[in-house]
């Protein structure tokens, strides 16, 4: 690693720029598996030990399982078996149970200031600002990002209207939201809930059990993009394709470039215009590489672990390494507080 203890000045004044112009954030796996919340990975394994096929649907549930076993990711394996419509309720239920305890013991930590919670530091600085209107986009099902703003003391809007229960309304360019920061949950969320008519609700923990509920959240499989064309998923997409459209910087945390709802957009965004685009990652995907190297024209600024330091990955430069840890969000805070 060279010897370089500081951010050089021009990525010093890029960060500085991209934070002044209230960038759209976007929060990925990776920055709840900080939290210890289970990713892709830990999830097949979780559903090949908990799921039990009826005898008519072991053979394709084997099948399935056979290619987990052959290293072919999560996604990809659940489109290339046609499982039961059961067998896909059962996935959403057990991804729901892996999830859920660790996302409520975070809750309670932060509650007794036992774990940091720097997207909350990031979030109190963006709101300082006049009219800062933030967006955070998320395919997470965890509620990492409401606590952050919840910690922070600031209102959200998220698509729900209500309190105890809450219905889902989609109503971003209301007046009573304008003012509210947007969080907009492409693949839904722990919390979110269909019932016998249909209705989208937003319930307490203390309802997950409960008959006629079923959890509103899309998971991997051929019936995600189904489940997408209607509400409140057609709706949510059809908002953070209009929050790219009009982002003035992007900030990605954690995401891998590895899904299809927001990624087209999102791509479209980072290829087409001289938006300052900055990705942190712990690790930056072969994908997320790949994009930022053949995009020479484009203003971004990749982040990453390396040894005790960061690696700094841009489109028409090689890397450079430095000596601080940037590509942890609270290192990364320090740049520009």
């Amino acid at each position: 690693m060279t010897n370089n203890n500081e951010v050089p000045k021009c990525i010093l004044k890029f960060i500085q720029d991209s934070i002044s112009k209230i960038p759209v954030i976007v929060i990925g796996s990776g920055a709840s598996a900080a939290y210890g919340i289970a990713g892709m990975g830990q999830l097949a394994n979780y559903l090949k030990k908990e799921i039990i096929p009826t005898e008519n649907e072991r053979e394709l549930w084997e099948e399935f399982k056979q290619l987990l076993n052959n290293d072919v990711d999560l996604e990809s394996a659940l489109h290339k078996v046609d499982i039961s419509e059961r067998l896909e309720k059962e996935v959403v239920l057990k991804t729901k149970e892996l999830i859920l305890p660790k996302d409520i013991e975070i809750r309670e930590k932060l509650v007794l200031g036992e774990v940091d919670m720097p997207l909350s530091l990031l979030i109190s600085h963006l709101n300082e600002t006049a009219n800062p209107q933030i967006k955070v986009v998320t395919t997470n099902y965890d509620r990492i990002v409401e606590y952050a703003v919840d910690y922070a003391g600031i209102d959200y809007y998220s698509g729900f209207l209500g309190k105890y229960i809450q219905k889902f309304d989609g109503r971003f360019n209301r007046e009573k939201v304008l003012n509210k920061i947007e969080i907009l949950k492409v693949h839904g969320s722990l919390d979110w809930y269909t019932n016998s008519v249909n209705e989208v609700l937003a319930l307490p923990d203390s309802f997950q059990n409960a008959e006629n509920l079923f959890p509103t959240m899309v998971t991997p499989g051929k019936n995600k993009y189904q489940l997408t064309h209607d509400d409140p998923f057609r709706t949510l997409i059809t908002r953070v394709d209009s929050v790219f459209l009009e982002a003035k910087s992007l900030l990605i945390i954690g995401f891998g470039f590895n899904d299809d709802h927001i990624q087209p957009k999102l791509m479209q965004k980072m290829r087409s215009s001289q938006t300052p685009i900055i990705i942190i990652s712990k690790e930056l995907t072969l994908k997320t590489r790949e994009f930022i190297k053949t995009n020479e024209d484009s203003k971004i600024l990749g982040i990453e672990e390396y040894g005790d330091g960061s690696n700094l990955v841009f489109p028409n430069r090689d890397d450079l390494k430095i000596n601080l840890s940037i590509w942890e969000l609270k290192e990364f805070i320090k740049t520009f507080t």
